[in-house]
Parts: C-alpha cells; structure tokens; sequence
C-alpha cells in the first residue's frame, strides 16, 4: 500500500503521510501493527465501515512484521472507540490513533527517514523558497546565487561520490540523476552525453527551484540545482565542469535546460550513453 497518487498533465503527485493539513477536517494519524497485509486490508475496512475517510497510507515491512500509518478525517468517530476496534482484529498486534494538535492538521509520530541508501529527511516548498529567497535577500543577488550554487555543488558532488562507493565506478551521474527525479527535484531529467565526454544537455521539466521562485524572480534562475550538476559531473567524470542554464521556465520556455562542459582536464570516467526517464541518447558533438 502506498500514498494516493494522481496525475496531472505529465507530472504524478503523490501525497506522503507524514504531516497532512486540510483545513475543516478532524484529522488523525492510525498506526498499527499487523502480522500481514491481510491484516492491513481488515483495518482498513474497519476504518471505512465505523465511518473514517482514509486520506493516505504507508506500510512496510519490519521483522516479520507489518507496520501501518495512515492518514484519516475522523469525522465524529471517538478516538479511543476506533483503537479499541482495530485491537480486536485478528492479526492487529497494536493500534494507536492520535489526533492533530488543531483540528485541519495530523502527524505521524517522529521518525528517521532513509531513502537512496542515507539519511533523508522532507523540506517542504516553504522552507526551501525561504532559503532560495533569503540567501538573495540579505546576501544580495550576486553573492547569494554564488551561495546557492555552492551549496548545490558540494551536495551535489558528495553524493556522486558517495553512489560510485556504494555502486561501483560508473553508477553516478546516472543513479544521481534518478535519484533526483524520483525524490521530486523535477518530473522528468533527461541527459545527452557528447560523444567524447566533454559535454552533457540535462533538461528539468517541474524543476523545484524554478518552479517555486515563479512570479518573484525572472530571468534564468537555477543555481542550487545548475551547482548539483557540476559537483556531480566532477564527481563522476573527472575534470571541472562549467554549467549553464540555457532555458528556464522562468523566461519563457516551457523546461530548464542546461549545458555542461568540461572546462578543466581531468580523467573522465569511460562510460556509455545516459539512459534517463526510460530515454538513451548521445549529444552531437558541435562546436563553440
């Protein structure tokens, strides 16, 4: 079981249940623990049957075990009558159900993330555009995009490293790249590797930080994620890399799009085409 997903235009949304607002509602957190997913599927119908709305669920696995949480609007249902239900299910080791400190809002318990290997956690769109905003602000425009670029590239370049220890040499940048994608940095990164190595197309369609400085800044505005993209392109291919970002939604054009070359000689790393978002390709070589 997972969280409910939904597709608009090209882009799926998936909503986690972790922390969950909706104004007017009585929300609460289930978490239970079961013996099996038949188990799951019973509270569920449980759940429905007494009369709670299920928003989302997340289930996984844990020492033979199965562990639940879900998101639910109570509606006029009595918290501790809804927990004494679920106990009385057969294969239902344990069920807790909490609710939001205000009415409109829920969270699960605290909890470590992990997600690609290593410790994760989720920032929400208003602390990143904080960070994107506030580093232009009180920095000024041209030291707070130099910021920002350098923060994505040694992040960037950190986890390439970190891909090719754990995968084996040749796994970054492409497992970089899915990583990203798949974590919702963008719906869609698809790269073109030149021939000879010395330069990538990387084009971010719903790319996060273009998308959430939409309508407050204009003009080409990634520079967190065009600094990821260097420092993973060190990382893996050797040599220093210049980025640019030659189309931006935020000037007009429907993606971002970015040109890498290596401007630095360094031992690049022997590799094939990129194959991203199900595509393969090789950049022409042209020249500049």
């Amino acid at each position: 079981m997972g969280s409910a997903s939904a597709r608009g235009s090209d882009r799926i949304v998936s909503r986690l249940p972790l922390s969950w607002t909706e104004p007017g509602r009585r929300l609460a957190s289930v978490v239970v623990e079961a013996s099996g997913y038949s188990a799951v599927e019973e509270e569920h119908r449980a759940m429905e049957s007494a009369g709670a709305r299920i928003l989302a669920t997340l289930c996984a696995p844990s020492e033979g075990r199965v562990m639940c949480e879900s998101i639910v609007d109570l509606g006029e249902l009595d918290p501790r009558e809804l927990e004494s239900r679920l106990r009385s299910i057969k294969g239902i080791g344990s069920a807790e159900v909490r609710e939001g400190a205000v009415r409109g809002f829920a969270s699960l318990p605290g909890r470590t993330l992990e997600a690609a290997g290593t410790r994760s956690i989720l920032m929400t769109s208003r602390a990143l555009r904080g960070m994107l905003l506030g580093m232009r602000e009180f920095l000024g425009e041209e030291v707070g995009e130099t910021a920002l670029y350098y923060i994505g590239y040694y992040s960037g370049r950190g986890a390439a490293q970190e891909h090719d220890e754990l995968l084996g040499p040749g796994a970054a940048p492409r497992v970089n790249f899915a990583v990203l994608q798949a974590h919702g940095y963008a719906s869609s990164i698809e790269a073109l590797r030149s021939p000879d190595g010395s330069r990538y197309r990387i084009e971010a369609r719903d790319l996060v930080e273009c998308d959430l400085l939409k309508g407050r800044i204009r003009g080409r505005t990634s520079h967190w994620f065009r600094g990821m993209l260097a420092g993973i392109l060190e990382a893996s291919e050797g040599g220093e890399w210049e980025v640019e970002e030659v189309e931006c939604v935020n000037d007009g054009s429907d993606k971002c799009a970015f040109e890498a070359r290596r401007r630095a000689p360094g031992p690049p790393a022997p590799r094939g085409t990129i194959d991203i978002s199900g595509q393969r390709g090789t950049l022409p070589q042209i020249g500049r």
